[in-house]
């Protein structure tokens, strides 16, 4: 009995969700799909499984293969692979079952798989999960009072320098032959700067420029000096009323800064 691709590829997802069990994985594919009129045979997922263990792997002659296999078979090979190491790349798919990179990409995207990135967030401790859930706490009381968080100063800052790295990718040159180019680096003249700003309900303060390292005693001049002239444009009412609000950063936690600020 033929099937049609949606229905391959939905035996291929059982078999990986019963971790190879053809008994489970047609019991799932049933559970999965209650208003088919027909249902494979678990031999038929038999066959399927042996078929993808035979030619997706990282053991797959690519001089077995011919040119007569069939649409079917290639979108098995390579949903498969996707499914069994989602990590996996166009290119590795390409050399490991000697399918042309174009109709790898372009059958994923006919079988709806994206290559969606992993979003970076900051590791937390036990420690950091007790202390947001403190903020919490405190944040619902002082939330009785409606207008609170607007009289919050929220800042943060960030460091730039010219020795980062540099994503080449966006840096090319087309042309028939290499035309050998080079860019200057100029790393031996090193600088980096810390901009500083924040906000308070509609006033944006800042930004404020501190040039090198921050350091516990750029950080308590700044905020002797300047955080005051930065926010001249703040009614006197408001700022006698008003939370300062700072991150962890090792600058502002010298006992120097942290006195002042009580």
């Amino acid at each position: 009995m033929n099937y049609s691709k949606e229905e391959l590829v939905n035996m291929v997802y059982a078999i990986g969700e019963a971790h190879g069990n053809c008994l489970l994985a047609s019991r799932i594919y049933q559970a999965n799909n209650p208003d088919l009129q027909r249902y494979p045979l678990t031999k038929c997922f038999v066959k399927l499984k042996e078929r993808f263990e035979r030619t997706a792997n990282a053991n797959y002659e690519k001089t077995a293969r011919t040119h007569a296999c069939s649409n079917q078979d290639r979108q098995i090979d390579i949903v498969g692979c996707a499914i069994q190491n989602p990590s996996i790349s166009i290119r590795e798919i390409n050399d490991e079952i000697s399918i042309s990179k174009s109709v790898v990409h372009r059958t994923l995207k006919k079988n709806n798989f994206h290559p969606y990135h992993p979003e970076h967030h900051q590791f937390l401790t036990e420690q950091d999960c007790q202390k947001r859930v403190q903020f919490c706490e405190w944040a619902t009381i002082k939330l009785q009072d409606e207008i609170f968080f607007s009289k919050v100063l929220f800042t943060d800052e960030s460091s730039f320098s010219n020795t980062g790295r540099e994503n080449r990718h966006n840096y090319h040159h087309y042309a028939d032959q290499n035309p050998r180019l080079m860019r200057e680096d100029d790393h031996q003249h090193r600088f980096k700067v810390n901009v500083l700003a924040g906000i308070c309900g509609e006033y944006v303060i800042g930004p404020h420029f501190l040039e090198g390292n921050l350091t516990g005693n750029g950080y308590m001049q700044f905020l002797q000096n300047d955080l005051l002239q930065l926010q001249r444009h703040i009614p006197p009412d408001d700022l006698n009323s008003q939370w300062f609000q700072h991150d962890g950063a090792p600058a502002h936690s010298t006992l120097a800064v942290r006195f002042f600020i009580k």
